[in-house]
């Protein structure tokens, strides 16, 4: 699923590097990894709850803090997790 998440951020557009070095797509897949880690759930969990998992590291949430976390990017990594997910429960 980690993969097929790579992949749908690559086609939506996001940078894999940029000037040589790791970028946008690495650090929502390092994001999603590490709100895994902190829930100690599979990716497969963390799909079928990001409904209830990505408001609470949003802005108000209870885990707010965390979700500042990587630049912010744990915070964009569930939001583009989220799009993932329903994009591809969609298809």
């Amino acid at each position: 699923m980690l993969k097929n998440f790579r992949n749908y951020l690559i086609n939506k557009g996001y940078a894999v590097y940029v000037n040589g070095k790791n970028s946008t797509v690495y650090d929502y897949l390092r994001g999603i990894k590490y709100v895994c880690k902190l829930e100690n759930i599979t990716l497969e969990k963390l799909a079928e709850n990001i409904f209830d998992i990505c408001p609470m590291y949003q802005k108000g949430g209870i885990h707010e803090i965390r979700g500042r976390q990587i630049s912010r990017s744990v915070r964009s990594s569930l939001k583009q997790f989220n799009k993932f997910v329903v994009e591809t429960q969609a298809a």
